[in-house]
């Protein structure tokens, strides 16, 4: 949990001042940032199994930290970079590196915690993550206010420097199951149910480029809504997680509590886009704050519940004797959504306008109740035990007490 929450505040301060780098101090356009982003991110989503195989043979603790330490490379690089062929170089690794972290920290928490704490523990990153990020973009605004080429790469090389703690609080971690599988790289791509299963979560996992990048973008340009109500979405949306995260994990503790938990985050986030597309259609500034607010509410509370819900699916259906690999696949879910999500959403809500966020929100609600039917049928012919095994390894057992301590 300590090295999660040392990168978070690193991953916080990147994404507040990362695009304003870009434009300023490396002078691309904003279409060559977009694109260069969604390429980043693509090649992210492609490598992330990958890598998880790769933990599970050579060891996920290890893979971990030396991603850890590539993404400070890639940091260093974009803080030095002398031309546009570095700066892509830089993104590229760092959004490949970031991606395959996802998944093999997933998996390392697979073979260190005990499978009936898994989502809890998970919430409880999760809400650690969340302040991170939090602490992370208040020092990335300090950065812009201050607005030198100076600042923004000593902030970019201070995120570096993050990253390199966070590989050395991970070296004091267990190393895991301690298996290396000699077996072929395509086993979970594969399980086709559990492909269906993932993309379905990518799909849900839309709801991140809808407030990062959509909200700011439709609200600056369609409402009447004040400047700051963008700050007080971030704040609301930061304050639910890290009040609400690990109260509602506690009530996932099934699949059919699963499955219920991310039906009603697909119809928590169609009715928040709903209400967003109300916003359009009032001229009164704090009307027009009020419904924004009310609507970001409806996000958290779909967002702690697709959590949860996401979480336990992809854990009680993933092989627990490869996690990597496993979770690789689970986990690519979330570059593919940074990839393709920003282009997408801003097509169908920006240039479609209001029909758009009709047609986004029962996206989300047909993918909700979609899953239901994927995970029971992933459950009925899942083609080897449940997660849920007596962790009968030495490692496993020393790892308890570590993964409540918060390594």
């Amino acid at each position: 949990m300590r090295a999660q929450f040392v990168a978070a505040v690193g991953e916080g301060c990147f994404y507040v001042t990362f695009v304003v780098y870009l434009t300023q101090v490396s002078h691309l356009r904003t279409a060559q940032v977009g694109v260069l982003l969604s390429l980043a991110w693509g090649a992210g989503f492609l490598a992330t199994h990958p890598i998880g195989a790769v933990g599970d043979r050579i060891g996920l603790r290890r893979v971990t930290i030396l991603l850890s330490m590539a993404t400070a490379v890639a940091l260093l690089v974009l803080a030095s970079a002398p031309g546009f062929l570095f700066v892509c170089s830089g993104c590229v690794l760092y959004a490949i590196a970031q991606s395959g972290a996802g998944a093999t920290r997933q998996a390392l928490l697979v073979s260190l915690v005990p499978s009936t704490e898994l989502v809890t523990v998970r919430a409880g990153i999760q809400t650690a993550v969340n302040a991170g990020i939090g602490i992370g973009a208040a020092a990335g605004g300090m950065a812009l206010l201050a607005g030198t080429h100076t600042v923004y790469r000593a902030a970019l090389v201070g995120n570096a420097m993050l990253f390199i703690g966070s590989a050395v609080v991970l070296i004091g971690l267990p190393s895991g199951s301690g298996t290396r599988m000699r077996t072929g790289w395509g086993d979970a791509p594969r399980d086709i149910r559990y492909v269906a299963v993932a993309a379905l979560n990518a799909v849900m996992y839309l709801y991140m480029p809808t407030l990062s990048v959509l909200l700011p973008l439709y609200l600056s340009s369609r409402t009447a809504a004040p400047r700051w109500i963008v700050a007080g979405a971030f704040l609301l949306n930061t304050i639910g997680v890290l009040g609400w995260q690990r109260r509602t994990a506690r009530r996932v503790t099934t699949l059919g509590e699963a499955t219920r938990a991310i039906r009603f985050a697909g119809l928590a986030l169609c009715a928040a886009c709903l209400l967003l597309w109300t916003v359009a259609a009032t001229t009164d500034s704090a009307v027009a704050a009020g419904l924004v607010l009310a609507a970001v509410a409806l996000q958290v509370t779909g967002e702690l519940r697709l959590a949860a819900g996401s979480w336990s699916v992809g854990f009680t259906l993933a092989d627990p004797a490869r996690p990597g690999q496993w979770q690789g696949v689970y986990q690519s879910g979330i570059p593919f959504a940074r990839a393709v999500g920003p282009a997408a959403l801003t097509a169908v809500v920006m240039v479609w306008s209001g029909p758009g966020w009709l047609v986004l929100g029962l996206t989300f609600l047909a993918t909700g109740l979609v899953t239901t039917l994927v995970v029971n049928w992933a459950a009925r012919h899942r083609p080897f035990p449940p997660i849920a095994l007596p962790r009968q390894t030495a490692c496993a057992t020393e790892a308890r007490p570590r993964a409540r301590g918060g390594d």
